[in-house]
């Protein structure tokens, strides 16, 4: 019923927790494609000893790195589910998530996928008091079509997620272009088409840690987040005044922690004239872009 993807990059130290939360589910019709990116930590031993003893275990293993999206894709392209869901190496799963969401799924057939909220826990597992709603916050509806909010940011947790496989069939796979933000510009494509469905209630485990991607790669998320907006306002003619302003302050917000002030204010003053158009965004977004751009006016 479902394929379950896990990519794995050196996650030895968190690999068999992973494991054990998908294989431990209480729905137990589902395939684990888990695909090596090429680690150099025992992680290898580790997938072999749970796929010589659990027949629901596909492996593929890279011989050089190339990075989330490729994996995901290769797994894709193995997957046999109707299914898909998504749990990276150092994340877990609570034991009913999968049994939750299928049932939902099943009882709202217009909706193409159903994302949950998750628990922040850190290196050790311990959780942080926090949850993965409370950092990226979620949009005043959090279910039906969600365009329109995820044009300003992504706040669905891929490893919350339970999609249909009609919803691949339809996007196609993860676009490798992108490296670190390639789930959100997924969930913008698929958006468009589907309804989304949002369970409040948390079922998987969040971890940051050192080699969190969000963590090491500030940089090359901000780059990427900056790439994807380019192409919301290339691909969707159709938005909102309001929302194309949203994007470019946004864009001017990231070029100037990047360091080019110049770039970052040219889309400062931008979103505030396309605000213009707009009386209710205009107050607000004016006068921060103004203050923003006359802080950087001298960088």
């Amino acid at each position: 019923m479902v394929s379950v993807i896990m990519p794995n990059f050196n996650h030895a130290r968190f690999l068999v927790d992973s494991i054990q939360s998908v294989l431990g589910q209480t729905l137990s019709d589902l395939e684990l494609i888990i695909v090596d990116d090429c680690s150099s930590d025992h992680s290898s031993e580790i997938i072999g000893r749970f796929s010589a003893v659990d027949a629901r275990i596909k492996v593929m293993r890279h011989e050089r790195n190339q990075g989330l999206s490729r994996s995901r894709n290769h797994a894709l392209e193995l997957a046999a589910g109707e299914l898909i869901a998504f749990c990276d190496a150092d994340d877990i799963w609570e034991s009913d998530k999968l049994e939750l969401q299928v049932r939902l799924l099943e009882s709202h057939p217009n909706y193409g996928l159903v994302y949950a909220d998750s628990l922040i826990i850190d290196e050790q597992g311990a959780p942080t008091g926090r949850r993965f709603s409370e950092i990226y916050g979620l949009p005043k509806t959090p279910s039906g079509s969600l365009f329109g909010d995820l044009v300003h940011g992504n706040f669905i947790n891929i490893l919350s997620v339970l999609m249909r496989k009609e919803c691949v069939r339809q996007v196609g796979p993860f676009d490798e272009r992108v490296r670190w933000v390639q789930d959100w510009w997924y969930w913008l494509q698929l958006s468009r088409r589907h309804l989304f469905l949002y369970l409040p209630r948390p079922l998987a485990k969040y971890r940051v840690h050192g080699r969190s991607t969000n963590v090491s790669q500030k940089r090359a998320y901000c780059l990427d987040r900056i790439k994807v907006f380019r192409w919301i306002l290339r691909d969707y003619s159709d938005l909102a005044p309001s929302a194309k302003a949203n994007i470019l302050y946004s864009m001017g917000v990231d070029l100037c922690s990047l360091g080019k002030f110049g770039a970052g204010r040219r889309l400062l003053w931008g979103a505030m004239r396309c605000s213009f158009a707009d009386v209710k965004s205009f107050g607000r977004l004016c006068k921060t872009a103004v203050r923003l751009a006359s802080t950087f006016a001298s960088k």
